[in-house]
């Protein structure tokens, strides 16, 4: 169980990004370079501890906080914008089924590693029990919404939006728990130290702005789905 919990996180995160990155060589190659670029260097990145200080915050914290919040959304926003401005990616993007990108979020079954981190006592049940559960529930109905989608992707844009909304969600209340537990705004035993060090800083480098991106990107292919219908 502890190399499994050690290897764990980084074995599914390289799985799930080369998985895409093949996908994408012959839709979109320059998205096959950066996302085998990018899975390296968190996998790099991501055995380094951000945090010194298990199970308590420390003042000196301060920098790796800085640090792991640029690093763990920087590449969503900047995703988002090339999505929103870059033509050829905007083109790229359009030719890509909505299941395609839904099915990429069963990598969220890594949240049974959130799991077990809170039953190893490394993380608090805030975000080791309920974002794990809410990974776990995020990946198995993407899977089931993959599989409702094939044969008709535009069917029940409501479903898809309700579905990325749950997605960020999940993201949204680990952030959250994160940020008032450093801030001191709340108690947390222990606090969620572990989502800033090895093994689980695969999760916040790669997963998670990975998952904002094709949430925020669903949300936004939806609205021009339901829009398009009501000027039909």
């Amino acid at each position: 169980m502890d190399t499994l919990y050690t290897f764990g996180p980084s074995v599914l995160g390289l799985v799930a990004a080369l998985t895409i990155a093949l996908y994408c060589w012959n839709r979109l190659r320059i998205a096959t370079v950066i996302l085998v670029g990018w899975i390296t260097i968190s996998l790099a990145v991501g055995q380094i501890p951000f945090f010194q200080g298990f199970p308590d915050w420390q003042e000196s914290d301060w920098q790796g906080f800085n640090i792991f919040g640029t690093l763990a959304f920087a590449p969503a926003a900047l995703l988002v914008i090339a999505a929103l401005r870059v033509k050829r990616v905007k083109e790229a993007l359009d030719k890509i089924p909505t299941s395609a990108f839904v099915v990429t979020q069963a990598y969220r079954f890594g949240g049974a590693f959130l799991i077990v981190a809170y039953l190893r006592g490394e993380l608090p049940a805030e975000i080791g029990l309920v974002s794990g559960i809410l990974d776990v529930i995020v990946a198995t109905t993407a899977i089931l919404l993959t599989f409702y989608l094939r044969g008709n992707e535009s069917r029940s844009p409501r479903l898809v939006m309700a579905w990325a909304i749950l997605a960020l969600a999940d993201f949204a209340w680990a952030s959250m728990m994160l940020t008032l537990s450093f801030l001191g705004v709340l108690e947390l035993s222990p606090a969620p130290v572990m989502m800033g060090n090895p093994p689980l800083l695969i999760i916040s480098l790669f997963a998670l702005p990975f998952g904002i991106f094709v949430s925020v990107y669903l949300i936004m292919r939806m609205r021009k789905v339901l829009s398009r219908r009501v000027s039909l």
